[in-house]
């Protein structure tokens, strides 16, 4: 009876001492608890102490500001040729033709150092339009583009004009071209006669050719396009030979709009930029000499947005190929 007793009264003590475990550990788990509650508490008043509130001052702007910009119809690419006097010129605005103003000009990019900028642009009294000659240096490299980039000095700009263009952006491009004479052209949808073009090659990149646009007012009106003449046009349109095939770099324009619609051109597209299969349509059609007759090109006809006439032949004749004898079509006389 006595060893039962000892047995109950150690099992109390051990229950005791269990309990006073728990009260503890929860004791000490809550004051862990609130040290972290109150150190966070403290740093995060001691950080919006060290707060301060600042506000940030818009640049204001003189009643007598010029607002100087370069004009936004500046083209930004330009292409010489190696054997010329290569520079160009840009146009430069101001607000007002009062006084003569001389505003300094950063040069932001020069490639290859191949530029020659000025220091500055020059407005003389009554001139609220002027312009800067820019220069090309005699080692710039050729074949390559060449970026360039200048900046007017921020104090005669108004940085709050939509039309601010205080930083223009421009590629110059130094290529030579061969000569190799007045060609055939015939677009199946767009011409009834066959336009004469004339025919370059690219020096340094022999596969690469180029024509001036074919795409005329008058060849056009021929083909009973009025009301649809307009569009877009471009002064080259280049084609380069890969392997037996030809291809050209997205589309071409044709300068006509679909019924008349500002925006709606109508582009003479390689049907992979397009997502459509055709591409190998385009060929390169030579003699058993190996010497080149013609090009005879697969472009689709499209309107962006809208869809498009289907691929159209088009054919480019090269030096001595009579295009308008074999297809028997006239030459288009303007």
């Amino acid at each position: 009876m006595e060893i039962i007793t000892r047995l109950l009264h150690y099992l109390r003590q051990l229950k005791n001492n269990y309990f006073n475990l728990i009260i503890i550990f929860l004791v000490m788990k809550k004051n862990k608890i609130l040290i972290t509650l109150l150190a966070l508490i403290t740093f995060t008043f001691g950080a919006c102490s060290d707060y301060e509130d600042t506000e940030e001052v818009s640049p204001s702007v003189s009643k007598d500001n010029p607002e100087v910009r370069f004009d936004f119809d500046n083209p930004t690419t330009f292409e010489f040729d190696p054997a010329s006097n290569i520079e160009f010129s840009l146009s430069v605005i101001r607000n007002n033709e009062s006084g003569k103003l001389e505003v300094p000009l950063y040069v932001l990019q020069n490639t290859e150092n191949s530029f020659v900028f000025p220091e500055s642009i020059v407005f003389e009294d009554g001139e609220d339009t002027t312009s800067i000659t820019i220069g090309i240096s005699d080692s710039a490299p050729i074949g390559e583009v060449l970026p360039f980039q200048i900046e007017i000095d921020e104090s005669f700009i108004n940085p709050y004009l939509e039309t601010t263009y205080s930083i223009f952006e421009g590629e110059v491009a130094i290529i030579k071209w061969n000569q190799l004479g007045t060609v055939h052209f015939y677009d199946s949808f767009s011409f009834y006669s066959i336009a004469e073009v004339d025919l370059e090659q690219r020096d340094d990149m022999p596969e690469v050719y180029r024509i001036n646009s074919p795409y005329t007012e008058g060849i056009l009106l021929e083909a009973e396009w009025e009301g649809w003449i307009g569009g877009p046009t471009q002064d080259k349109i280049v084609f380069t030979v890969d392997g037996d095939n030809v291809t050209w770099e997205g589309f071409w324009y044709t300068n006509l709009l679909y019924q008349g619609v500002s925006g709606q051109s109508i582009k003479a597209y390689l049907p992979s930029a397009i997502g459509k299969e055709g591409d190998e349509q385009s060929v390169v059609v030579k003699d058993d000499d190996e010497n080149i007759l013609y090009f005879e090109l697969y472009p689709s006809f499209y309107i962006d947005g809208l869809g498009g006439f289907g691929l159209n032949p088009v054919f480019l004749g090269f030096p001595g190929y009579d295009l308008s004898s074999v297809l028997e079509l006239p030459v288009y006389e303007d």
